[in-house]
C-alpha cells in the first residue's frame, strides 16, 4: 500500500468522558476504497471513535491524521480550528438521526454545503443536488420537507447531502438504527451500491449482512478496545475470539 492510499489514520485513540474512559487505545488505518464496518455492543465505543475521526469529539489522547497529516490537539483543543474545518468538509457524515434542516426541503438540505462551505454558484448547487436526489432515488420528493418524508426518506436525503461535498471518505454512525425495519433495506441498497462505486466508508452498523457482504474490514469493539479485526470471511466463517463467537451467535 502505497501512503496515498491513506485516507484516514487513527493511532492509539483514547477518549474519556469525566472519569469514565470509553476508548481504550484504538488504532485503525483506512484506505482509499475500502469498506469497514465497525461492530459491537452498545457502550463499547463505536459512536464515539467515529465522532473522533472527525473531531465531533476530542480525543484525549492519540493522533489523527487525514492524508499522512497529523491534526496537532493541545490540551483538548485543536491548534488549528480551520485545519479540523477543512477535513470535516472533505470527510462525510451520516448520523443515526438523520440530521436534517427541519425548515429546508429535500433540496434546499442538499444545496446547502456546496452553496456556504465550497461556494458554489446556487444554479450549479441546484443541478448537483438535483441528480444526487435521483441517484438515491427521490427526485420526486425534492420539494417536500423532512416531517413530509419517512425516516428512510430522510436517510437518503442525508446520504445525497454527504455526497454533495464530494467526500473522500463518509462515516456513517448506525444510520439504519431509527429507522422502520421495513425502511431499513432501501437506506442499505443506497449504501451497497456507494460501495460498489469504490466509495470509502466507515460503517458503524448492527446490520450484519451488510457487514459480512459489503464490507472489505471488519471490526470488532468491545469495551473499548478493538477485540477482533478481519476480512468479513475471516470473521464470520472463522472467528478467533470468544467474545465475537458470542456476539455473533446472540445476533
Amino acid at each position: 500500500m502505497s501512503k496515498a492510499d491513506l485516507i484516514l489514520e487513527a493511532n492509539d485513540i483514547y477518549k474519556s468522558f469525566g472519569t469514565v474512559e470509553v476508548l481504550k487505545g484504538i488504532s485503525l488505518e483506512a484506505k482509499n476504497h475500502e469498506v469497514i464496518s465497525i461492530l459491537g455492543a452498545s457502550g463499547s465505543g463505536k459512536s464515539t471513535f467515529l465522532r473522533c475521526l472527525n473531531f465531533l469529539e476530542i480525543p484525549t489522547s492519540g493522533t489523527i491524521a487525514f492524508h499522512g497529516e497529523p491534526v496537532n490537539i493541545v490540551n483538548g483543543k485543536p491548534v488549528n480550528p480551520k485545519h479540523i474545518e477543512a477535513i470535516r468538509s472533505r470527510l462525510g457524515m451520516v448520523f443515526q438521526q438523520f440530521n436534517l434542516w427541519t425548515h429546508r426541503t429535500a433540496i434546499e438540505n442538499v444545496m446547502e454545503g456546496p452553496i456556504y462551505v465550497k461556494k458554489m454558484a446556487k444554479n450549479l448547487a441546484r443541478e448537483k443536488a438535483e441528480s444526487l436526489l435521483e441517484r438515491v432515488g427521490l427526485k420526486d420528493r425534492m420539494h417536500m420537507y423532512p416531517s413530509q418524508l419517512s425516516g428512510g426518506q430522510q436517510q437518503r436525503v442525508a446520504i445525497a447531502r454527504a455526497l454533495a461535498m464530494e467526500p473522500d471518505a463518509i462515516l456513517f454512525d448506525e444510520p439504519t438504527s431509527a429507522l422502520d425495519p421495513e425502511l431499513v433495506g432501501e437506506v442499505l441498497k443506497v449504501m451497497q451500491s456507494l460501495a460498489a462505486e469504490g466509495r470509502t466508508m466507515i460503517v458503524v452498523t448492527h446490520e450484519m449482512a451488510f457487514a459480512r457482504d459489503v464490507s472489505s474490514k471488519v471490526v470488532f469493539f468491545h469495551a473499548g478496545k478493538i477485540a477482533e479485526q478481519g476480512t468479513p470471511d475471516e470473521m464470520f466463517k472463522n472467528p478467533k475470539t470468544e467474545v465475537f463467537q458470542k456476539f455473533i451467535s446472540n445476533i
